[in-house]
């Protein structure tokens, strides 16, 4: 998906459409409305399926009378298992941003009903024809406020000046967001990452590399890690310094170039509680559902206007979604790469 641009119109529009939605009243349906007594959702689990069970799960029983059954959420090959069985479980079900293209590629969710699911006013990221979007979420460097000063990284190209800024640094071990990082860090422009120049990424890793001292596979180590005074510098995500700080550790966040990603679902091709599911999917893309659920989880609304109705406190951790610093994951790029540049990722990490 292009980067979300910022102009006169665009925002006219998206201010519109946005304010229409959040002026709109809750319609409340019985949920014998939709042929269904209940909904198996797939849940990722974590403070985010935390925040959604009080968020979304259970306003949305208490309106419509539709009970929600959580369950884990599972990865695309047990989605596409239960497709081609026929004996599907899961009604909807969370999907990282990069399983989207490929779930409605292979046929395993289903298509969005826009005369049902009201999406107008929401950014272009987070508009797919087979998915919704509940939130964005954001990521970027993390550092410690109490050892090192001023002396600390604001953008990927300072993480990568280890000359001006010594320090123990520590990347995730997937290459999801690691590559897209290595071309900012060598001066990509965030509007121009994609297509990836996927060669001059690698070669921007192997400068960083003999300085990353951690390649971390658990997203709590990203902030404990720092804690514990074994890293410097991370890529992490808003809501664990946001935590960290909350419990009285000193740890600071950088704004600049952060990564941004959506947090979707999907219906379940072959669901037999499809119009229920679709009215649950109509939900979660309320303006006012999707401000409850910010000020759960520290996550962006999906629409614009609603920003200004997220409470201030969680509102000062929401990235510019209009800085064009800033990047969107762009799922529909990595959907033909994912598996490819995974192995020569792992391959590369044992050289």
């Amino acid at each position: 998906m292009p980067a979300f641009k910022s102009s006169a119109l665009d925002r006219r529009t998206l201010l519109k459409g946005a304010a229409a939605a959040l002026a709109a009243p809750a319609v409340i349906i019985p949920g014998r409305a939709f042929g269904a007594t209940r909904l198996v959702v797939g849940n990722s689990g974590g403070a985010m399926g935390d925040a959604k069970q009080r968020a979304i799960y259970t306003p949305f029983t208490q309106e419509t009378g539709i009970e929600i059954l959580t369950t884990p959420a599972p990865d695309i090959s047990k989605i596409r298992a239960q497709v081609r069985t026929g004996d599907v479980e899961i009604d909807v079900t969370d999907l990282l941003d990069g399983w989207v293209p490929a779930a409605a590629r292979l046929g395993l969710v289903e298509r969005i009903d826009d005369g049902i699911v009201n999406r107008e006013g929401s950014i272009p990221e987070t508009r797919h024809d087979y998915a919704v979007a509940a939130s964005i979420y954001s990521g970027g460097i993390a550092f410690p406020t109490d050892r090192l000063g001023d002396k600390v990284p604001r953008d990927w190209k300072d993480f990568w000046d280890v000359k001006a800024l010594p320090g123990r640094r520590g990347l995730r071990n997937r290459v999801g967001d690691i590559l897209e990082i290595a071309l900012m860090a060598d001066g990509v422009p965030a509007s121009e990452v994609y297509p990836c120049d996927v060669e001059r990424a690698f070669k921007s890793l192997d400068r960083i590399k003999p300085h990353v001292v951690q390649w971390i596979g658990a997203t709590e180590q990203t902030v404990s890690l720092i804690q514990r005074n074994e890293l410097d510098f991370t890529y992490t995500y808003t809501i664990r310094v946001k935590t960290m700080q909350e419990a009285g550790v000193p740890m600071g966040y950088s704004f600049r170039q952060n990564i941004m990603g959506v947090g979707w679902a999907g219906i379940v091709k072959g669901t037999r509680r499809k119009d229920a599911a679709m009215q649950f999917c109509a939900y979660m893309c309320r303006p006012d559902v999707q401000v409850r659920l910010s000020n759960l989880a520290t996550t962006a609304p999906c629409y614009v206007d609603a920003l200004q109705k997220v409470d201030p406190a969680i509102r000062k951790w929401i990235p510019d979604l209009a800085d064009r610093n800033n990047l969107f994951i762009n799922p529909a790029w990595w959907d033909s790469r994912v598996d490819e540049l995974t192995q020569r990722f792992r391959e590369w990490l044992l050289t």
